[in-house]
């Protein structure tokens, strides 16, 4: 007979993929910085791996916080090693956040992690590991509001690498506003689904996925959503200092397809 053993995993160490993947965007940093004119393709490149980066952010934070809050599955699925591919599906999580990206500049959800609400001590670790998410992804905008303030601190007004990263913070922007929506599927709700009834639950469980599919309809069908978003996420940039000049002739760059 096979004997299982309960005691909790310990995180691993992080993965060579998430390193890999840290290197090369610290590549595209370096020659966008040094690059007065610079192909948009690494443009492209830049927002794409950094986009990639910080959804690795994001679900990391979901892992860890449910690790603490007593979901030890989350070692053995490899949650807590930063590893991009622990956190995608290729369609889900690459392709069609890619494609929105490319469509309309906006940061669309991707990843995942499975997470065990059963495991958890209780309803706080639960609505905690939901919103750990949405603190991840504002931690990368911060970083990157912070290195384009300190940009112009040393006297570097605009450059391809500070269009790059503003539009790259804008996402950031536009997925934290997203998924912090109470809508069914997305971390709002989570946050405050620990504290519904247990019918509720189940029947926001149910049409979760189709709660996803009409808010992308929304926002690419129904010009007053889009713009509303916008509006607030613009809002959001503006108060960490992200210049919008700098948003749009970054969007511009990324789609180096267009020029």
């Amino acid at each position: 007979m096979a004997i299982t053993d309960l005691r909790p995993s310990k995180p691993a160490p992080i993965s060579v993929n998430a390193l890999i993947l840290t290197g090369i965007f610290a590549a595209l940093t370096f020659a966008l910085a040094r690059m007065d004119q610079p192909p948009g393709v690494l443009t492209f490149a830049f927002v794409v791996v950094g986009w990639i980066l910080s959804v690795v952010v994001h679900e990391f934070a979901h892992a860890y916080v449910a690790y603490k809050a007593g979901d030890h599955t989350i070692a053995q699925k490899g949650y807590l090693t930063l590893d991009p591919l622990k956190y995608t599906d290729l369609g889900t999580s690459l392709v069609l956040p890619l494609v929105v990206l490319a469509m309309g500049g906006i940061g669309f959800p991707g990843g995942a992690v499975y997470l065990r609400d059963d495991l958890m001590r209780s309803r706080r670790g639960r609505a905690l590991a939901s919103l750990a998410g949405p603190l991840g992804t504002l931690a990368v905008l911060v970083g990157l509001a912070v290195c384009l303030a300190a940009d112009r601190a040393f006297g570097v007004e605009t450059s391809p690498l500070s269009r790059a990263a503003a539009f790259l913070a804008f996402l950031q922007g536009f997925a934290l506003v997203l998924n912090l929506l109470p809508l069914p599927g997305l971390d709002g709700f989570g946050v405050i689904r620990p504290y519904l009834p247990a019918a509720v639950q189940q029947q926001a469980q149910k049409v979760g996925g189709l709660v996803f599919i009409g808010l992308f309809l929304a926002i690419f069908f129904i010009p007053g959503v889009n713009h509303a978003l916008f509006r607030v996420v613009l809002t959001i940039t503006d108060l960490f200092g992200v210049s919008r000049p700098d948003i749009g002739a970054g969007y511009g760059a990324f789609r180096f397809w267009e020029g």
